[in-house]
């Protein structure tokens, strides 16, 4: 079978032909008579450099590989989705409940398909905690309440917790000596019903907000609340913590909060609501009944022997599993010392820098290949070695590392289900959203698009286009990166992440890279940047647009079918990772209204576009303009396309 072939000189025979006559011209002006010899010397040598150009094209990929790492360029491994995993505990904690680092939890197997399994990337422990504090604030003044093993009894007056009527600020709080940080906790609560006006029990004017300490104070999402916002009166609210708890001093109790506070709006409908008459509170308490705890799909390995040292330089050592995703903090190589002791060595880049005493190591994350330092052989320097060489017959092992990874890690919310091995007082666990975050490796197709770039970068950041390149280089979730001219800021990289499958409508959420990548991303950039120049890292900026298409389909065409289609073809059309020609929207480029007009056109069974019309929309809220965009959308240097909802109606053209 022929190599399939790979286009990395784009000159035509016609292209060499016209060169090579403008360096004769230069060098050898007698040489270009058209019926001159060296007409047709000009001729061979096209066609020699020609044919060396085709069979270099067909180089097969493993010598490409081969070619890339002579060059010190690496494929770049696969990166594990991650999911927040919801365990729920059959009842409230009356006991630690020890979640282990590594609790495998996958989705449910099936004839055709294997589970997909994660790992709890932390250990966790909930603990059984109980309010230790009971606070009241009516307009500004603070005042605590007795608490007795944990519930709160308040009498008389203390019963109302707001003022009447309840102002803006209003608040209760249930203080805890420890963090609360990503617990699940129920707010039981004994009380009379509160009146309003336009209160609604499914939206009330509440905030319920977790301490972060110095002042600050986070949402905490509510999961259910029976009270309705007491509009029902008794019942429970049950309340998913951030992922951090800070101490707060609040009527001189310094300890970890949990508030409820009156709000002007209603958190959904962000709408005016006021409550007419406080309920009275007789008895609250709380208590964790699960957590939310970071997961991903990786397989962890502890420990793992790597063979024994020679003794030589540049040695050379495989792990037993590949590829390996990036080493994370505790992961390292060790080298067994003659004392029995484990000394973890530096996983460095290359071992350009490195001493002959410096214990460094590199790894090939695709393949699982560690390396030690070599040893350099110079006529007039001698020899040299870089990084230290371990000491023969020692052991090696990897500490920790982890294996698995891409895309089909990327699953929906609730199908991670299933926990491997029972977990005593566990009831249940999922995963309430998506999983995100899963890349496959590197393809040889994207290393080859690279490789000029990175060898003229030398992991060095001087031009816009070289930021632009590591950034991406940084991490496998870096999907694109453009440079905004930023004259206050230094160099501003607006990043956006990868996502699989992206051929679909894509949510804002999705289309921010979060708090880790971009340290991920500032981490890399900082070791490569010129000295004193500042970074900082943004989100990209999009314009949503919504189509509304009305068209004509074939007679026999099924309608609600030609509609989903019509939608997908829009929603890859209009994508920031895989609209316009394939490779995503450009940064900057209009968008025309004629050319949507090709696109619904070409979906199997529409006859005809009748109205097809732009409009501008809010991707936070889905808010739609009132009026349409006109023919065209422009777009800031920095901005991308990504499409709202799209609105088609389909009538059936008759025979």
């Amino acid at each position: 079978m022929i190599p399939p072939s790979v286009r990395l000189d784009p000159r035509t025979h016609a292209d060499l032909t016209t060169e090579a006559r403008a360096r004769i011209a230069d060098t050898c002006a007698e040489l270009r008579a058209q019926d001159d010899p060296g007409e047709t010397l000009i001729e061979l040598f096209a066609w020699m450099t020609g044919l060396a150009i085709e069979r270099l094209a067909r180089v097969p990929d493993k010598l490409h590989i081969a070619l890339l790492d002579m060059l010190g360029i690496e494929l770049r491994p696969p990166a594990p989705a991650r999911a927040d995993l919801r365990v729920r505990l059959s009842a409230a904690a009356q006991r630690p409940i020890n979640i282990r680092d590594g609790t495998e939890v996958g989705t449910t197997r099936t004839a055709s398909e294997d589970s997909i399994v994660f790992h709890v990337a932390e250990p966790f422990t909930i603990a059984p905690l109980r309010p230790a504090s009971y606070v009241i604030e009516r307009v500004g003044a603070a005042r605590e309440i007795g608490v007795m093993d944990g519930v709160a009894h308040p009498h008389g007056p203390d019963r109302i917790p707001f003022a009447q009527p309840p102002e803006v600020g209003d608040a209760f709080y249930l203080g805890f000596e420890q963090s609360i940080a990503r617990l699940l906790v129920q707010v039981s609560l004994e009380a009379s019903m509160a009146r309003g006006a336009g209160v609604r029990p499914e939206d009330p004017p509440l905030r319920w907000e977790a301490s972060q300490g110095d002042g600050v104070w986070s949402d905490v999402e509510v999961l259910a609340d029976l009270t309705g916002g007491f509009n029902y009166g008794s019942g429970t609210v049950e309340l998913q913590l951030p992922s951090s708890s800070g101490i707060e001093p609040i009527a001189g109790r310094r300890l970890h909060w949990l508030r409820c506070r009156i709000a002007e709006t209603t958190r959904v409908a962000d709408q005016r609501a006021a409550y007419q008459h406080a309920p009275e509170i007789y008895r609250i308490t709380a208590a964790p009944v699960g957590a939310l705890l970071p997961a991903e799909h990786s397989t962890p390995e502890f420990a793992e022997p790597l063979g024994t040292s020679a003794g030589d330089p540049g040695e050379t050592f495989t792990t037993r599993f590949a590829p390996v995703l990036n080493l994370a903090p505790g992961e390292s190589l060790e080298v067994q010392t003659p004392a029995g002791e484990w000394e973890a060595w530096e996983e460095v880049d290359s071992f350009a820098d490195s001493g002959p005493e410096d214990r460094h190591f590199t790894i090939d994350l695709v393949h699982g290949l560690m390396r030690l330092g070599p040893e350099v052989h110079d006529p007039r320097a001698g020899i040299t070695r870089h990084g230290s060489t371990a000491p023969k017959g020692a052991a090696l092992r990897m500490s920790r590392y982890r294996h698995g990874g891409g895309r089909i890690g990327n699953v929906s919310p609730g199908a991670l289900s299933t926990l491997r091995s029972a977990i005593p007082g566990v009831a249940s666990v999922t995963n309430p959203g998506p999983a995100h975050g899963g890349v496959d490796p590197q393809s040889v197709r994207s290393a080859r698009a690279q490789a000029a770039l990175e060898i003229r970068t030398r992991h060095r950041a001087v031009t816009a286009q070289d930021y632009e390149f590591l950034a991406t280089a940084a991490s496998p979730r870096v999907a694109r990166a453009v440079s905004i001219k930023d004259a206050e800021h230094g160099v501003t990289l607006a990043i956006l992440p990868r996502i699989d499958p992206a051929n679909r409508r894509l949510t804002i959420d999705e289309l921010t890279p979060d708090r880790e990548l971009l340290e991920v991303v500032a981490q890399h950039l900082d070791a490569r940047k010129v000295v004193g120049c500042p970074v900082r890292l943004v989100p990209v900026r999009f314009r949503g647009v919504s189509v509304v298409v009305n068209l004509e389909a074939s007679p026999r065409a099924d309608a609600e079918q030609i509609e989903d289609r019509v939608r997908d073809a829009l929603h890859i059309y209009l994508n920031p990772l895989t609209g316009g020609d394939g490779l995503g929207w450009p940064f900057g480029r209009p968008l025309h209204q004629g050319e949507l007009y090709a696109v619904v056109q070409a979906v199997a069974g529409v006859d005809e576009v009748k109205i097809l019309r732009l409009y501008e929309v809010d991707l936070q809220t889905g808010e739609r303009a009132s009026k349409s965009a006109g023919r065209q959308i422009m777009l800031a240097p920095d901005e991308l396309i990504a499409s709202g909802e799209h609105i088609v109606k389909v009538n059936r053209r008759e025979r």
